[in-house]
């Protein structure tokens, strides 16, 4: 059994998105259950927020400058689930999830005035921008020769990755009396590419650090 899911968007201020969700669900035999759910989405926003920066000669926007970038952003993830019943008394469910996340920005900008969707965009209609690639910094001068002082940033771009997982042995070792075996795993890292590379961040995902959590359960019927 499979399906797919398509979604596509566009907002009156720029924003657009495209979503694609396939799945499928086989049963290999009769006792083994799977299901894969990938989902990819793709973004893009002309105004995603940067920082706020002091600047008394900005008297439009009392004072300060609200620095915006064109983001393109990335999601990448697979829920993949299985169930598999060993024997009538005992089942083991297994559940993984990686998920893998960018933003890209460029064009840094702001907005011309307020209640206005007009922007500028530094170096092409106001003032310069360049990049110290060395510490990853932006640096703007918002009026070239004019008495504003210029101001840096951090470049915001990023790659997400996470991976979560959970396996629970179930085994009913009398009638009405349960155990529960259960192990979780999450791993969790980041850097700076803003963009998505799959064979590149899969072996970063490996390489995170793990969070193992290992729990026991159990149940006894008190029957007559």
């Amino acid at each position: 059994m499979w399906n797919v899911q398509n979604g596509v968007s566009q907002g009156f201020d720029g924003t657009k998105s495209w979503s694609l969700t396939p799945g499928v669900a086989i049963k290999p035999t009769g006792n083994i259950f799977i299901q894969l759910s990938p989902r990819w989405n793709w973004s893009q926003n002309e105004a995603q927020y940067v920082t706020t920066v002091k600047d008394p000669t900005a008297t439009t926007f009392g004072g300060s400058r609200y620095v915006f970038g064109y983001i393109t952003t990335r999601t990448l993830s697979l829920e993949t689930r299985m169930n598999w019943t060993i024997r009538p008394a005992m089942t083991l469910q297994l559940f993984a999830q990686p998920f893998l996340a960018s933003g890209d920005y460029e064009n840094y900008r702001e907005f011309a005035a307020p209640r206005s969707y007009d922007k500028v965009v530094y170096g092409r209609d106001l003032g310069t921008i360049t990049r110290n690639a060395a510490t990853s910094r932006y640096l703007v001068d918002p009026d070239g020769a004019g008495p504003a002082n210029a101001f840096s940033f951090a470049d915001p771009n990023f790659t997400s990755r996470s991976l979560r997982g959970t396996a629970v042995l179930r085994w009913e070792y009398r009638p009405g009396s349960t155990m529960f075996f259960v192990w979780t795993q999450q791993r969790a890292g980041g850097d700076a590419y803003g963009d998505i590379a799959f064979r590149r961040d899969a072996r970063a995902l490996v390489a995170d650090r793990p969070e193992n959590v290992f729990l026991i359960k159990a149940t006894y019927w008190l029957g007559r």
